[in-house]
Protein backbone atom coordinates (compact mmCIF):
# COMPACT_ATOMS: atom_id res chain seq x y z
CA UNK A 1 0.00 0.00 0.00
CA UNK A 2 0.96 3.09 -1.14
CA UNK A 3 2.42 6.40 1.64
CA UNK A 4 1.31 8.98 -0.79
CA UNK A 5 0.21 9.10 -4.04
CA UNK A 6 1.20 11.75 -6.93
CA UNK A 7 -0.76 12.93 -9.46
CA UNK A 8 -0.23 11.48 -12.66
CA UNK A 9 0.47 14.90 -14.14
CA UNK A 10 3.88 15.35 -11.28
CA UNK A 11 4.79 11.74 -12.07
CA UNK A 12 5.20 13.01 -15.92
CA UNK A 13 7.00 16.13 -15.00
CA UNK A 14 9.11 15.10 -11.98
CA UNK A 15 10.50 12.66 -13.46
CA UNK A 16 9.97 10.67 -10.24
CA UNK A 17 8.97 7.26 -11.14
CA UNK A 18 8.80 5.38 -8.28
CA UNK A 19 6.59 5.67 -5.02
CA UNK A 20 7.01 4.44 -1.42
CA UNK A 21 4.82 1.80 0.50
CA UNK A 22 4.03 1.46 4.13
CA UNK A 23 6.85 -0.86 4.57
CA UNK A 24 9.34 1.12 3.05
CA UNK A 25 10.05 -0.66 -0.08
CA UNK A 26 10.69 1.82 -3.31
CA UNK A 27 8.22 0.56 -5.94
CA UNK A 28 8.79 1.81 -9.46
CA UNK A 29 6.40 3.15 -12.13
CA UNK A 30 7.32 2.05 -15.80
CA UNK A 31 7.50 5.45 -17.95
CA UNK A 32 5.73 3.96 -20.40
CA UNK A 33 2.58 3.01 -18.82
CA UNK A 34 2.90 6.98 -17.50
CA UNK A 35 3.35 8.02 -21.29
CA UNK A 36 0.33 5.67 -22.60
CA UNK A 37 -1.66 6.26 -19.97
CA UNK A 38 -1.21 9.89 -20.31
CA UNK A 39 -2.00 10.01 -23.79
CA UNK A 40 -5.93 8.69 -22.78
CA UNK A 41 -6.08 11.44 -20.27
CA UNK A 42 -7.15 14.95 -20.59
CA UNK A 43 -5.40 17.43 -19.34
CA UNK A 44 -7.42 18.11 -15.84
CA UNK A 45 -7.81 14.14 -15.37
CA UNK A 46 -3.48 14.21 -15.97
CA UNK A 47 -4.06 16.80 -12.92
CA UNK A 48 -6.42 14.98 -10.76
CA UNK A 49 -5.40 10.77 -11.34
CA UNK A 50 -3.49 9.80 -8.50
CA UNK A 51 -1.06 6.94 -8.94
CA UNK A 52 -1.20 4.31 -8.42
CA UNK A 53 -4.69 3.46 -9.58
CA UNK A 54 -6.35 1.62 -6.84
CA UNK A 55 -8.78 -1.24 -7.22
CA UNK A 56 -10.38 -3.38 -4.54
CA UNK A 57 -12.35 -6.07 -4.06
CA UNK A 58 -16.34 -5.16 -4.10
CA UNK A 59 -18.23 -6.72 -1.41
CA UNK A 60 -21.14 -5.41 -2.41
CA UNK A 61 -21.71 -7.53 -5.24
CA UNK A 62 -23.21 -11.13 -4.54
CA UNK A 63 -20.77 -12.51 -7.45
CA UNK A 64 -16.88 -11.74 -7.32
CA UNK A 65 -16.13 -8.10 -8.35
CA UNK A 66 -13.55 -4.95 -8.16
CA UNK A 67 -14.03 -1.60 -8.01
CA UNK A 68 -12.51 1.55 -8.34
CA UNK A 69 -13.40 4.50 -6.85
CA UNK A 70 -13.26 8.00 -7.05
CA UNK A 71 -14.66 10.53 -9.63
CA UNK A 72 -11.51 10.79 -12.00
CA UNK A 73 -9.98 7.39 -11.41
CA UNK A 74 -13.72 5.73 -12.45
CA UNK A 75 -13.56 8.13 -15.58
CA UNK A 76 -10.85 7.28 -16.71
CA UNK A 77 -10.46 3.59 -16.29
CA UNK A 78 -14.13 3.86 -17.71
CA UNK A 79 -12.79 5.24 -21.11
CA UNK A 80 -10.08 3.31 -21.22
CA UNK A 81 -12.42 -0.45 -21.11
CA UNK A 82 -15.12 1.12 -22.48
CA UNK A 83 -17.71 0.15 -19.34
CA UNK A 84 -20.48 2.22 -18.53
CA UNK A 85 -20.62 4.55 -15.28
CA UNK A 86 -23.77 3.96 -13.29
CA UNK A 87 -22.64 6.14 -10.68
CA UNK A 88 -20.32 9.09 -10.54
CA UNK A 89 -17.32 7.71 -8.54
CA UNK A 90 -17.79 4.19 -8.47
CA UNK A 91 -17.25 1.55 -11.19
CA UNK A 92 -17.39 -2.06 -11.30
CA UNK A 93 -15.33 -4.25 -12.70
CA UNK A 94 -15.04 -7.90 -13.12
CA UNK A 95 -11.69 -10.25 -13.47
CA UNK A 96 -11.46 -10.26 -17.12
CA UNK A 97 -11.89 -6.17 -17.08
CA UNK A 98 -8.90 -6.31 -14.27
CA UNK A 99 -6.73 -8.44 -16.55
CA UNK A 100 -7.40 -5.71 -19.44
CA UNK A 101 -6.61 -2.99 -17.35
CA UNK A 102 -3.22 -4.62 -15.63
CA UNK A 103 -1.91 -5.94 -19.30
CA UNK A 104 -2.10 -2.44 -20.51
CA UNK A 105 -0.93 -0.60 -17.16
CA UNK A 106 1.11 -3.11 -15.32
CA UNK A 107 2.87 -1.05 -13.35
CA UNK A 108 0.10 1.61 -12.72
CA UNK A 109 -2.65 -0.47 -11.10
CA UNK A 110 -2.75 -1.83 -7.54
CA UNK A 111 -5.22 -4.24 -6.61
CA UNK A 112 -6.69 -4.08 -2.55
CA UNK A 113 -7.91 -7.01 -0.71
CA UNK A 114 -10.30 -5.41 1.47
CA UNK A 115 -12.62 -7.23 3.97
Amino acid sequence: MPVSRKTLLEHLESGDDTYETKDGLKCSLDRKDLEALAAKCTEIEKMRLRIPIFVSTDTSCETGAWKIDGRTEAAVVSKILNKRIYKEDFLRLYYPDLQDLKRMFPSLVVTLFLP
